[in-house]
């Protein structure tokens, strides 16, 4: 039963359920446990390659069928070393690849209507930018919405090439998986409603990189016009979030550059932009090609937002120590901040990508990082790569753990505190927390790493023994009391080293973080810190 994908429990059932939307009626189905599952619901029209997307019009229309599959998933390369031993199926979903992943996946209680107003839990999925979709087995979300009563909404958007290429000359504007998610988030606000959800109690949650694309919608929502709000009033950041400010477009041209000429495109043409958004011209699985064989060059594989003025402004780090990012929030109405991160994150970050000695450490930090930041990065950890430490010739183990340790303090542990104590410092309302055991049934080699937690957060009780489930039950709980009170008070009431703590023995508390000096001698290198 742990395998079982949701589109499997829909098409054993013979009931249908049916919702009023002002794009007209959809048809979903039941899941085995009875709640209501509508799959690929479009948020946005099929976008043009490397282009925004455009919001629905109110003319559109949603097709008259069953929207019961897991058709389809983002186009993206494979070599994605994170999900090593996890059924590709299970990771994407049971469809083909697809230019167009805009859709969104809705899960209610049953017997939800319009009238019902269930808090609304929205989940941008994880995979570094470049991987994953909405179908991910571990986030699938019918258990939990029936246990605690809440309408779920997991998003598709576009990744890798597609929706992060970017460039100065020509212009490419880039972030498009960013805008993707926006839109995603305008649909769930402007119509759950008529799936039993609260527009007014929404919840964004984002996994590793959705919390790195959440961090981002935050930013845009705190520069948002006078007199607009956020469609959110809570945000969810699970391991992961800004720590630098992206590479701007012309950081990003070598990349571009590299790209064009692998699918053997002149990048000087005029008419390049037109032949790369040509499908019949340049498939979609010549640019997956290029990227999974590494035809780019290690360094350049990986595709990530930047800063490009309209979506994300140059400074946003500055913004965010000055307090002007969290009076923005408060001033947008979003009611709370929740991040945190595990103790083990360095292991799938160590195993990411293929390491096997120092200099290919320093070429993938790259992938994430200005050169100069990777060689001030470096000096850091200086101490490891000598004798006692990491050697050059030294195993391969050695250079993975060493790799895994400075992604996972640069991508996650400093990241997550730098978040909360700017906002603590301006009086904003965020729960940090700490999660010490996960599901021992999950966790490769034993390691409480990166999102061995979803089946906690998702309740995915198929995968949980019920001693389990009963921990995750107590967790969610937990987070949802601190949440309503942060919210009630408006401000929070701790300190950034203060952490709610799923201990390993299963028991929750607040504990202090005892890694935090350890962890900050990261802002010695980092623009604007001393």
């Amino acid at each position: 039963m742990s395998r079982v994908h949701l589109q499997e429990e829909l098409l054993q059932s013979s009931e249908q359920v049916i919702v009023d939307t002002r794009y007209g009626p959809v048809q979903g189905s039941k899941a085995a446990n009875g709640a209501h599952v509508f799959l690929e619901l479009p948020y946005a029209l099929p976008p043009v390659r490397f282009q925004d997307a455009e919001p629905l019009p109110p003319t559109f229309r949603y097709e008259d069928k069953s929207y019961v599959f897991e058709s389809s998933y983002p186009v993206q390369p494979r070599n994605d070393g994170q999900s090593a031993g996890v059924a590709w199926e299970d990771k994407v979903g049971l469809g083909e690849p697809t230019e167009n992943p805009l859709f969104v996946n809705v899960v209610t209680p049953p017997g939800a209507t319009p009238a019902s107003g269930y808090p609304v839990k929205v989940y941008i999925h994880g995979g570094f930018l470049q991987f994953g979709s909405a179908h991910g087995l571990i986030s699938q979300a019918q258990y939990v919405s029936v246990e605690r009563s809440e309408v779920y909404v997991n998003i598709g958007y576009r990744l890798s090439a597609f929706g992060f290429l970017a460039c100065d000359e020509p212009r490419v504007d880039g972030n498009f998986g960013f805008k993707d998610q926006w839109l995603a988030i305008l649909w769930v606000h402007a119509n759950i409603k008529a799936f039993g959800g609260s527009p007014d109690n929404i919840q964004v949650t984002g996994l590793s990189a959705g919390a790195h694309s959440l961090h981002q919608i935050l930013h845009y929502v705190s520069r948002l016009p006078e007199g607009e709000s956020s469609p959110f009033r809570s945000a969810v950041l699970q391991s992961n979030a800004i720590i630098i400010a992206p590479k701007t477009p012309k950081e990003l041209r070598p990349q571009f550059e590299r790209l064009c000429r692998a699918l053997n495109l002149d990048p000087s043409s005029p008419d390049v932009l037109t032949q790369l958004r040509d499908p019949a011209l340049v498939p979609a699985s010549a640019i997956t090609h290029v990227i999974e064989t590494d035809a780019l060059g290690a360094q350049y594989g990986t595709f990530r937002g930047t800063t490009d003025g309209v979506w994300m402004h140059a400074d946003p780090m500055a913004w965010q120590r000055s307090g002007g990012f969290a009076h923005a929030l408060k001033a947008k109405e979003v009611k709370s901040v929740v991040v945190g991160d595990l103790t083990e994150e360095w292991y799938l970050y160590a195993i990411a990508h293929e390491v096997r000695r120092i200099k290919d450490v320093e070429v993938n930090l790259e992938r994430y990082y200005q050169e100069e930041m990777v060689q001030r990065v470096l000096e850091l950890y200086v101490d490891e790569k000598v004798p006692e430490g990491v050697p050059e010739g030294a195993p391969k183990e050695v250079v993975e753990r060493f790799m895994g340790r400075i992604l996972s303090e640069g991508q996650v542990h400093l990241p997550v505190r730098v978040l909360t104590r700017d906002l603590v410092a301006a009086g904003f309302p965020v729960l940090r927390y700490e999660i010490r055991w996960t599901p021992e049934q999950v966790r490769p080699l034993g390691y409480v790493t990166h999102a061995t937690d979803r089946p906690l957060w998702a309740l995915r009780l198929p995968i949980l023994h019920p001693d389990q489930a009963n921990v995750a039950h107590a967790w969610l709980d937990a987070v949802d009391a601190e949440v309503k009170t942060l919210e009630m008070k408006g401000v929070t009431g701790r300190g950034a080293r203060e952490m709610l703590t799923l201990k390993e023995d299963k028991t929750i508390a607040w504990t202090e973080d005892g890694r935090w000096d350890e962890v900050s001698k990261l802002l010695k290198v980092l623009p604007g810190e001393n």
